[in-house]
């Protein structure tokens, strides 16, 4: 569950672009080759992106008018954003997105006028279906269609499946494992490895 509220500097931009700009960054953050579908329909219903135009906006460096400044803030439950792989991942996945739709699309990686805020709520500030969740509650409704359903996919030499999510994992390069019934498992981030353990009961 993630809200990326994007402030836009041009006050010009048309319904249809700022329209287009949200479903970039909606697209660009709830994609992932290797995930399941089911996953990532999921992650998009449960994504949103406002775009707003501030009434004022004052700043340094050229005039916004001539270089569109984008102040990003993505809203998501704090276990998420301690994970420190986190920010390294999501904030050059909306610097792309926005800048895939400006006439030069390496500005934004040049100049300091693209900023990305991650902000992490506490546990139980965040909810949905009419209660409170942690952040553990919210990736088990992501991932429960194909917790549930889906058939596990073979994964290719040296790696493995994400048990919870069904995303690919490394296992050379992941510390995120567990042992359960003499299987080892491995998890591409630190929520999925909550969300087994407290399914099968495991001591972490």
């Amino acid at each position: 569950m993630m809200t990326i509220e994007l402030f836009v500097s041009a006050d010009a931009m048309s319904t249809d672009r700022r329209t287009a700009l949200a479903e970039r960054v909606l697209w660009e953050v709830t994609t992932e080759d290797s995930a399941p579908d089911s996953v990532m329909d999921k992650a998009r219903e449960l994504t949103h992106v406002i775009v707003r135009t501030p009434e004022v906006w004052v700043t340094g460096g050229p005039k916004p008018a001539a270089a569109p400044r984008y102040l990003v803030r993505v809203t998501v439950p704090g276990s998420w954003s301690n994970n420190s792989e986190f920010g390294s991942h999501i904030i050059p996945m909306i610097t792309r997105a926005i800048a895939a739709t400006e006439p030069d699309a390496d500005r934004l990686f040049r100049e300091p006028h693209c900023l990305v805020q991650i902000v992490g709520l506490r546990e139980h500030a965040i909810g949905n279906l009419g209660r409170a969740m942690t952040g553990t509650e919210i990736t088990k409704l992501m991932t429960e269609d194909y917790r549930h359903d889906a058939e596990q996919s073979a994964a290719p030499d040296g790696y493995t499946i994400d048990p919870v999510c069904g995303m690919t994992v490394e296992l050379a390069t992941t510390k995120l494992t567990l042992t359960h019934e003499g299987v080892d498992y491995a998890f591409c981030a630190p929520v999925c490895r909550k969300v087994f353990a407290e399914e099968h009961v495991i001591p972490t």
